[in-house]
């Protein structure tokens, strides 16, 4: 892969859990990093969830692997105004250069 060949803006958002006054457990995401991205769309499919169709799309993002400690399958990838979350992260072409980040987004 060329450095060339990321030419898309994304960002990633990191899962964090508190718990509030009434002792309920409150999920939130936070920015973390914004990065450069190619993307490799893989289609998609349909689902009856609770009596509901779902629209599933995979999407596959790679992205340079420099420091994100922070990277984990609870992060989540906000592009184009939707929201993907992480299925599986890949190192791929040696040497940790590229990550391959593969996704799914649900309407």
């Amino acid at each position: 892969m060329r450095i060339g060949e990321l030419d898309r803006r994304i960002t990633l958002q990191n899962y964090s859990a508190s718990v509030n006054n009434y002792g309920e457990q409150i999920e939130s995401y936070s920015d973390y990093r914004t990065v450069w991205a190619k993307i490799d769309f893989n289609g998609g499919s349909e689902t009856d969830e609770f009596n509901r169709i779902t629209a599933i799309s995979k999407v596959k993002y790679f992205i340079r692997n420099i420091d994100l400690t922070n990277l984990s399958e609870k992060t989540r990838i906000s592009y184009d105004s939707k929201l993907y979350y992480i299925q599986a992260i890949n190192e791929i072409e040696g040497r940790e250069s590229f990550l391959e980040l593969i996704t799914e987004q649900r309407d």
